[in-house]
């Protein structure tokens, strides 16, 4: 997995490359705590380039995402794959955050 981060306007793009396995949902999480910190009004996952990922992963996102909420700044998908958005809808995650293909 890789992980690659550009500032555009306000907005931490944050792109995520390869599988999201188990340990690769550590490694996010210590990006996570990182990218949290930075000043940002809205961070935008693309997801394009993710065959699968763990519920670990999920997780993980999801951690991000209460933490993003709570400091007064949004979340969003850009970018998803069929079947990652067929699975973030099946467990309601467009409920939280929009969730654009």
């Amino acid at each position: 997995m890789e992980l690659n981060i550009a500032e555009r306007n306000g907005s931490l793009i944050i792109e995520i490359i390869g599988a999201v396995d188990n340990e690769s949902a550590e490694e996010l999480k210590n990006n996570f705590q990182e990218i949290i910190e930075q000043d940002f009004d809205e961070a935008v996952f693309n997801l394009e380039l993710v065959p699968f990922i763990t519920s670990s992963g999920i997780g993980k996102i999801l951690v991000f995402y209460k933490n993003t909420v709570s400091r007064g700044k949004n979340m969003r998908v850009k970018g998803i794959s069929e079947n990652l958005f067929e699975l973030f809808k099946s467990i309601k995650l467009d409920k939280l955050f929009p969730i654009e293909k």
